[in-house]
């Protein structure tokens, strides 16, 4: 619901309440303002009904309608406050002259033309909004779709054009490893913390970053490299002495 149509509820809100005050002053009763009150209570329901439509918008209005939406909100909110006051007059009139039973009459009643409102003429503006919000959805879809289709058609004319065809250009190893083709092993310097030598074989544990453990096997007269790169594993398990000579004894035998 828009800004003026919300104008045009408190138009009618106000002029029936006008006349349901004249009649209080003349000492109407109720069911000869019914017709008046009937109308009030139509425009309080519709104030109501924008208002809750404002506060969960269609995505399409959130998207493409957002100024207008806030706009009407703010309507709704002014109508709903006027319409408070004017609820309040209501009752202290009903209650001087009626008694305080007749105000949960009236609510009786206004819950009933809500209820009437809601099957029939919310449910057909909703179905009205779905239809028209699904219609413009399509519409963008379409609109996208068809500029999507003509630039690959351009593009393919364009790549096709004397007899072109496309080749896929060979990349270096560098420009592989920039754009990830390539991933490099990260690094760290292994040292040398361990070693024990069986039967002319030597066995060397190492440790790097990040609890990174190396284990390799010499010949005694070579010995162990003091340290070298090796691949960052972090969190690793470092090999024991015994499985180190148990290694040695394999390799040995």
């Amino acid at each position: 619901m828009d800004p003026v149509t919300i104008s045009l509820a408190m138009g009618v809100a106000s002029k029936a309440f006008s006349a349901i005050k004249q009649g209080f002053a003349v000492g109407r009763d109720i069911e000869q303002m019914s017709g008046d009150i009937g109308r009030w209570m139509g425009a309080v329901s519709d104030v109501d009904n924008a208002e809750k439509q404002a506060k969960n918008p269609p995505l399409f209005g959130k998207l493409f309608k957002a100024g207008s939406i806030e706009e009407a909100a703010l309507a709704a909110y002014a109508a709903k406050k006027k319409l408070e006051e004017q609820r309040y007059e209501l009752k202290v009139f009903l209650n001087m002259t009626h008694g305080p039973g007749a105000y949960d009459e009236l609510l009786q009643m206004e819950g009933q033309i809500r209820k009437q409102r809601q099957q029939t003429i919310y449910k057909q503006q909703q179905l009205r909004r779905q239809i028209g919000e699904g219609i413009a959805w399509l519409f963008l879809v379409l609109v996208v779709g068809g500029f999507i289709l003509l630039v690959a058609s351009i593009w393919f004319k364009k790549a096709h054009a004397d007899g072109y065809k496309y080749q896929p250009k060979n990349l270096t190893r560098q420009q592989k490893i920039n754009n990830g083709t390539i991933i490099l092993p990260v690094m760290t310097t292994c040292r040398l913390k361990k070693q024990k030598t069986y039967k002319g074989k030597i066995g060397c544990i190492y440790q790097g970053a990040n609890r990174t453990f190396e284990l390799s096997f010499q010949d005694v007269r070579i010995g162990c490299v003091k340290n070298f790169k090796c691949k960052l594993n972090p969190n690793g398990k470092e090999p024991s002495i015994d499985q180190v000579m148990e290694s040695l004894r394999s390799i040995s035998k």
